[in-house]
C-alpha cells in the first residue's frame, strides 16, 4: 500500500465509509507493519512517521463518536509507529468504542486507547505519566481519554502488575469490573481468578485503597487499605472483600544483611521483632511468657512462614494467620 492509498483509506475509515474488504486491508497493513517494522516500511523517515501519526490522532480526537454496531471492530490494530518498532507482539494503540449499555461496563469510557497483550509472555506498557504496567497474557487496559488531568484512570481486563509514579495531586485508579484500586504511588498486582468469581489485589510497596464500586451509594464504599505483603480478595458474586497476608511475603527492608537472621541465644521477642520489621507483618504473641524464650539458629534463605515454623518448633508453640496478623500461641519454654 502506498502512502497516498493509505491516506485515502484512513480518511474513509474515520468517516465510517470503509467496506469489510477495506477494513480487512487496514488490518492486514497494521499487522504487517507491526510485526515486521523495518527500513522497508512505506514511510521514509521518522519525522514523516510522526507527522502521519499526529495527523491521524488529531482526526481521531476530532471525529470520535460511538459507531453503529456494524462498524464496531474493537480488534482493529491502530499501531503507533514508534511503539511498533519497540514492542513486537504488543497490540498497542487500539482506538476502541465500548457500548455504554453493556452489563458491567456502564462506568467505562465510550472511547479511549486500549493496549492488549497478544503474546505468550508478559509485556511492558509505559503510560503517559511514566507509570508502568506489566500485562500478563491476554490482559488489556484501556486508558481514559482524560488520563493525567484530574485523575489517572485505567480499565483492566485480566492480570497486570503496576508500578505507579507518585503524584499526590492526581490519584491513580484501576477499575477491574466493579472493583476499584486507588493509589498515589506504589507497586501492586491485580489478578482475577480463573473461575471469574474472585479478584485478588496484592501490594508490593506503598499503600493501596481497594473498594467495591456501588453506583447507588455515591458516598459509601466497602473497602480496605492494603500495605506491603497484604492482599484483598474481592468476591464478584457476594460483593465482599477479605483482607489477608500474601501467600509468599517478600522482604520490604532492603538493607537487611544475611547476618541479621543468624541468632545465638536470642530472645523470641527479638527474633519476632526482626521478622515483623523485615516483612511488615504484624505478629502477636498471645502468651507473653514466650517472649523470654531463647532461640539459636540460622534463618537465612527461608521464607517468612518457614522462619516462623522453625522459631515456633523450638519453643513448642504454634502460629496461625488471622486476616493480616500472625498469632503465636504456646504455654512457654523449659
Amino acid at each position: 500500500m502506498t502512502k497516498h492509498e493509505f491516506d485515502i483509506l484512513s480518511d474513509k475509515f474515520m468517516k465510517g465509509d470503509c467496506s469489510p474488504t477495506e477494513i480487512a486491508l487496514m488490518e492486514k497493513w497494521a499487522n504487517l507493519h507491526f510485526n515486521h517494522h523495518d527500513d522497508k516500511a512505506i514511510f521514509e523517515s521518522n519525522s514523516e512517521l510522526q507527522a502521519i501519526d499526529n495527523r491521524l490522532w488529531q482526526r481521531i480526537q476530532t471525529n470520535a463518536m460511538p459507531l453503529s454496531q456494524s462498524q464496531i471492530r474493537p480488534h482493529l490494530k491502530w499501531i503507533w509507529s514508534g511503539v511498533a518498532a519497540a514492542c513486537v507482539a504488543l497490540a498497542i494503540g487500539y482506538f476502541v468504542f465500548i457500548n455504554p449499555t453493556s452489563p458491567g461496563l456502564a462506568s467505562q469510557p465510550t472511547h479511549g486507547i486500549e493496549t492488549k497483550n497478544i503474546d505468550s509472555s508478559q509485556q511492558k506498557v509505559v503510560l503517559p505519566d511514566s507509570s508502568i504496567v506489566i500485562l500478563a497474557k491476554n490482559a488489556s487496559i484501556i486508558t481514559d481519554e482524560n488520563y493525567n488531568q484530574q485523575t489517572r484512570t485505567v480499565y483492566l481486563k485480566g492480570e497486570a502488575f503496576f508500578q505507579v509514579k507518585r503524584n499526590e495531586k492526581i490519584p491513580f485508579l484501576v477499575q477491574s469490573g466493579n472493583l476499584v484500586t486507588e493509589v498515589l504511588g506504589t507497586s501492586f498486582r491485580i489478578s482475577p481468578q480463573p473461575n471469574g468469581k474472585m479478584i485478588e489485589v496484592s501490594v508490593k510497596t506503598g499503600r493501596v485503597s481497594v473498594y467495591a464500586k456501588e453506583p447507588e451509594l455515591s458516598k459509601k464504599f466497602h473497602g480496605v487499605i492494603l500495605t506491603p505483603n497484604q492482599k484483598a480478595l474481592f468476591d464478584n458474586e457476594l460483593k465482599t472483600i477479605r483482607q489477608e497476608i500474601v501467600d509468599t511475603p517478600q522482604v520490604i527492608v532492603a538493607d537487611i544483611a544475611s547476618a541479621d537472621f543468624q541468632f545465638e541465644e536470642a530472645s523470641i521477642e527479638t527474633v519476632l521483632a526482626l521478622i515483623q520489621k523485615v516483612y511488615g507483618v504484624e505478629i502477636v504473641v498471645a502468651n507473653p511468657v514466650l517472649n523470654a524464650c531463647a532461640f539459636t539458629g540460622d534463618l537465612n534463605g527461608l521464607s517468612m512462614y518457614k522462619q516462623l515454623d522453625f522459631v515456633c518448633a523450638s519453643i513448642s508453640a504454634k502460629y496461625e494467620v488471622r486476616g493480616t496478623t500472625v498469632f503465636i500461641q504456646g504455654s512457654g519454654c523449659q
